[in-house]
């Protein structure tokens, strides 16, 4: 076996520092609207008015209740998949006509996060979510939209009244292949993987409880690593750095919630710490979805090892696996176009005309 290079630049800190109660951690959550609304204080006053609810960690149950009745495969529609965002963008909620109505604020303004979840009343639920928006937004010049709008909801948008824009499709995949990675199509990822195996001795393991801490560790040095390579190359950007922490932030947060949001997940360890961690979840009876996969660079072929050990593990009853879309990002969208999706599923933007 090959030991890796040692990382000599890097001081870990102690474990301790990261158990860090759960009440924290949701009183972290919970004061970021006051965060994102500095711009007018009148937000929040207006969210309370129209009885707009904060998103929190027991509204999973209903959410998931009326998601049920959609039956889409988008990753979009998780509530782990909204949840863990939530250091980024405030999340609220209303039940409208007996529909479950999710909205996101931001410093920009105001959109809706999925379109109505339910088939009750639905024109009218329309025309209440965007008076909604219409109102909080006015003072910003934002333009209200619907996000995420999967294609057999569109008859409901008179293509009159509604605006409607392509956004990025997922990549589904077959499970099976991803498991099995068979024929020429996949060799380089046989490779890779054979590499990985050949060259470190690693352990993959089930994620559970007791590898938050460190798991905790890892996503703060995958940041770190990130951000360094960002100021050595092109995307010294202070909004790509900005992306980077929420990102690794929203990995942070499923890990600490992965029980409560149902996650299942694995990791891999080298010498005894914690290199790589995957977590996802079953999004329809048919289909898994990968939330989060964050892996050290300086193990080749780790990612395509424990993406295939994930699938096969967790997912191998499952006929399809969603794994998101590329945000328009040329170098997400060739690794996940390298996978071979059976499926680019459709997603759109509604804005009002």
């Amino acid at each position: 076996m090959v030991c890796a290079r040692p990382r000599t630049s890097i001081v870990w800190p102690s474990s301790v520092q990261y158990h860090i109660r759960r009440e924290t951690i949701l009183q972290l959550i919970e004061t970021s609207l006051s965060k994102i609304t500095e711009r007018s204080i009148s937000v929040e006053e207006k969210c309370k008015l129209y009885g707009l609810n904060r998103l929190k960690i027991e509204d999973k149950r209903l959410f998931d209740k009326y998601v049920k009745e959609e039956n889409v495969n988008l990753c979009d529609y998780s509530f782990a998949n909204n949840f863990i965002w939530k250091g980024s963008i405030e999340l609220l909620w209303k039940v409208i006509h007996d529909n479950f109505c999710l909205f996101g604020v931001t410093s920009k303004g105001m959109c809706m996060m999925l379109p109505p979840l339910g088939k009750n009343n639905i024109q009218n639920t329309l025309r209440e979510c965007f008076s909604i928006m219409r109102e909080i937004n006015d003072s910003s010049g934002f333009e209200s939209y619907i996000n995420y709008v999967y294609e057999d909801f569109l008859h409901l948008f008179n293509t009159s009244s509604y605006r409607i824009i392509e956004g990025y499709p997922d990549y589904i995949y077959n499970t099976p292949d991803l498991i099995k990675l068979t024929g020429r199509k996949y060799e380089k990822k046989r490779n890779e993987i054979n590499y990985f195996k050949k060259h470190y001795d690693a352990s993959f393991e089930k994620f559970c409880p007791k590898h938050i801490a460190d798991a905790l560790l890892m996503i703060d040095q995958w940041k770190r690593e990130k951000i360094q390579e960002s100021n050595l190359s092109n995307h010294n950007e202070s909004h790509y750095q900005y992306s980077l922490v929420h990102e690794a932030e929203a990995a942070k947060c499923a890990i600490i919630f992965s029980e409560e949001l149902g996650l299942a997940g694995a990791i891999i360890t080298i010498n005894g710490r914690i290199e790589g961690i995957t977590l996802g979840e079953n999004i329809a009876p048919d289909t898994a979805s990968v939330l989060i996969e964050k892996t050290n660079n300086d193990f080749h072929g780790m990612p395509q090892f424990i993406y295939q050990q994930f699938c096969a593990s967790d997912f191998s009853g499952l006929t399809y696996t969603n794994a998101g879309e590329d945000w328009g990002i040329e170098g997400l969208r060739r690794a996940k176009m390298s996978y071979h999706p059976c499926l680019l599923a459709k997603k759109f933007l509604i804005y009002e005309k």
